[in-house]
């Protein structure tokens, strides 16, 4: 029986001082999803690209990013013992809406694992498990590729996602969207326009937020991904997790028997996946 503390990892860590904007370009400089947050060099939270991005885009006060406390968007660390199996973890994971588990206690953090690390251990131990079909999401949520990023991010946090496809005229799936594609045009664009009168991260809220701001005049076809990963309905879940670990992706599109995309399978439904084993 494999237990946490194999698949853990030491945690990259933040400051509890740090503003949302320093959380920002330490996700995108560090290329990761979510950062501990430490009170002298004890941990005291955890903040993932999807809570900054959440907060982003609905947060309505004039303050500063550059001011605003992180403190204002962390949440606790949940924890587990080193010695919990990783299916009952996972069963943690999905009981709890969380995308990672703390290794230890608040007074000793031994290491951290998230979803990726589930789904990479679902590739090597889980074979022959289950089919993609077994655990597939058969919604998929589209936006057109002319629809501009303040559109995009409106269905995207109407429906709580933190990825959206993107479609042509035809409805030919075209690319992927998510949170980090925001962060980096946001940052992108905003240095732009800016003066002495309003921070970089003013700009990075208000121009999504704003008619005026480039969140509106930019569309989704000149930010996405182009391409989709993706794998049919009838295979091996497994192989799915070695394409998502393969690709640094957290989600791929199902192919139905047309051979369009019919449905997601992502990390979470894995970690679904491994629960289904407790």
């Amino acid at each position: 029986m494999t237990v946490a503390r194999e698949i853990m990892h030491k945690p990259l860590t933040i400051s509890e001082n740090s503003s949302v904007s320093e959380v920002i370009s330490k996700l995108l400089d560090l290329n990761k999803s979510r950062l501990v947050v430490t009170r002298e060099h004890k941990p005291v939270g955890i903040v993932t690209e999807k809570d900054v991005g959440f907060f982003l885009f609905t947060e309505k006060s004039n303050q500063s990013l550059d001011k605003m406390p992180l403190s204002q968007i962390m949440k606790g660390l949940a924890y587990t013992d080193g010695t919990t199996s990783v299916s009952l973890c996972a069963k943690k994971m999905i009981e709890k809406n969380i995308s990672s588990l703390a290794v230890g206690n608040e007074n000793n953090l031994e290491g951290i694992f998230t979803k990726t690390d589930l789904t990479k251990f679902y590739s090597i131990h889980c074979a022959k498990k289950y089919a993609v079909a077994d655990y597939m999401t058969d919604h998929v949520f589209t936006v057109h590729d002319t629809a501009s990023l303040t559109r995009v991010m409106a269905k995207m946090l109407e429906h709580k996602i933190s990825r959206i496809i993107t479609k042509d005229q035809h409805d030919n799936h075209l690319g992927v969207i998510s949170f980090r594609d925001f962060f980096m045009v946001a940052l992108e664009l905003g240095v732009e326009d800016l003066s002495d009168d309003y921070s970089l991260s003013d700009h990075i809220r208000k121009g999504f937020v704003s008619t005026e701001g480039f969140g509106a005049l930019t569309i989704a076809s000149e930010i996405m991904t182009r391409g989709i990963f993706s794998i049919k309905s009838n295979q091996d879940l497994a192989k799915a997790c070695r394409v998502m670990i393969d690709h640094n992706v957290s989600a791929l599109g199902v192919l139905g028997d047309s051979g369009r995309i019919s449905g997601i399978i992502s990390k979470t439904d894995i970690t679904r996946a491994l629960a289904s084993l407790a």
